[in-house]
């Protein structure tokens, strides 16, 4: 954009080189000649990521390409995400440099144990991941629970070690016997309604009874 602003204010000299003597552009830019009026000159296209009359000044696109939303977090970690930001020879011009946790071309994406479900260690439970402590912890579903025995574990995950607590891998075990069944909500309200079905069953059975025992007596009594 800046080089298309230069070129309206001068004509190219075509056939004409630019003169060795005086081309000073550096980092790989493009020298071409430009006629003003009677005089010509040279003029540097500079590459992308560099800028300045001879293209000597690299731009810095981890802080030209981002906005720091607040004050205890830079531009370059608010572009990558609170990962660390560096300058690149290839568009975009910069890579995010994401750690063991974050992925993606701006650390966008969390990965960690508990982002995808073929890496859940919790088996029977939900992942919970807690940053800066590097610690998983599972939050078993109804009817499951942690093998009281079984210790905190150590994993490696992309070069890092946490800390997982034991996962939900040993069914609860009710009654006597340890084989009463685990009501969920869902079967929970269907034995909500077999149970009042059945009493409101029973009520009318013995209102029966009651009803013919009434009728016996007062037969007897005529």
């Amino acid at each position: 954009m800046a080089a298309a602003l230069i070129l309206t204010r001068y004509a190219i000299a075509k056939d004409e080189p630019c003169d060795e003597d005086g081309n000073t552009c550096k980092n790989g830019a493009t020298c071409i000649k430009v006629k003003q009026k009677a005089k010509t000159q040279n003029l540097c296209i500079c590459k992308p990521q560099f800028t300045g009359w001879d293209c000597s000044v690299p731009l810095d696109f981890c802080k030209t390409h981002c906005k720091s939303y607040r004050k205890d977090i830079s531009c370059q970690q608010a572009l990558c995400n609170q990962g660390t930001c560096v300058n690149s020879q290839e568009y975009p011009y910069y890579t995010c440099n994401c750690g063991p946790f974050f992925s993606g071309q701006n650390c966008e994406m969390e990965y960690n144990p508990c982002s995808q479900q073929a890496t859940n260690p919790c088996d029977h439970g939900t992942c919970l991941f807690i940053r800066g402590t590097n610690q998983v912890i599972c939050q078993c579903h109804t009817g499951w629970t942690a093998n009281l025995n079984q210790q905190i574990m150590k994993l490696t995950w992309n070069g890092t070690d946490i800390f997982v607590s034991p996962p939900c891998t040993e069914p609860v075990k009710r009654g006597i016997t340890g084989a009463a069944p685990i009501l969920t909500p869902k079967t929970k309200a269907v034995w909500y309604v077999i149970f009042i079905l059945s009493l409101a069953l029973l009520l009318w059975r013995l209102a029966a009874v009651i009803h013919a025992a009434i009728a016996k007596i007062t037969n007897n009594t005529q």
